[in-house]
């Protein structure tokens, strides 16, 4: 950071030399004001950055296809959205030949609360994403009864409408071979329980209830 330098007006004796040297300081006054607002305005925006965590927003930006099979958010882009991993690995992809390099994240906002963010590339594109153990805010809709309407073939969407974010879900791939699992464990009268949903090609396929009982 370029360092702040305050001058100094030399008062000299003399009418004239008095009226220069209090023109000088006042002149000298607002451009340490001037800079010392620029050197705020910079501190500001360097805490708003750092304390700004991933959002549910920023994941949901985040497109993902296989090769040659769709449009992808590249590497770089995620990177900017998010910031610096902790920690990356190798994965399988269903559809990929090799494995992609998955990413995970930790630095979320109140919208991802206490989630794990992963983004998987492979060849500079997102092949996948997900996050988990997001402590969301319990959705009244959340209940036995709605959970029962829910029937396979309804689409992702529709479910998500349905029941809210999810407190966990895992989207990857594209066309015929993309899969997407979602799972909700703040269910009304139910403590404890959890459901999954898994979905082809965005259509349900499976449903998987715990601790119903």
């Amino acid at each position: 950071m370029k360092k702040i330098t305050t001058l100094t007006a030399i008062l000299v004796a003399g009418l004239t030399l008095t009226a220069c040297g209090s023109t000088s300081s006042s002149s000298s006054s607002s451009k340490a004001s001037t800079s010392s607002k620029v050197s705020t305005n910079k501190q500001s925006s360097s805490s708003a950055k750092t304390t700004t965590g991933i959002s549910l927003a920023n994941y949901k930006q985040i497109q993902v296809a296989l090769p040659n099979n769709g449009t992808a958010t590249t590497e770089t882009k995620v990177k900017e959205m998010f910031g610096k991993p902790d920690q990356s690995t190798k994965t399988s992809i269903s559809g990929l030949d090799k494995e992609a390099t998955q990413y995970t994240w930790t630095n979320v906002d109140q919208s991802l609360s206490g989630a794990t963010v992963t983004a998987s590339f492979y060849g500079g594109k997102a092949v996948a994403k997900g996050y988990s153990n997001a402590s969301l805010t319990p959705n009244d809709k959340l209940t036995t009864a709605t959970l029962n309407g829910i029937k396979e073939g309804d689409t992702l969407s529709s479910v998500e409408a349905k029941l809210g974010t999810p407190n966990a879900e895992s989207i990857s791939g594209s066309g015929v071979l993309s899969a997407q699992i979602i799972n909700y464990t703040s269910i009304k009268g139910k403590s404890g329980a959890s459901v999954s949903f898994t979905f082809t090609h965005n259509r349900l396929v499976t449903t998987t209830k715990t601790s119903f009982n």
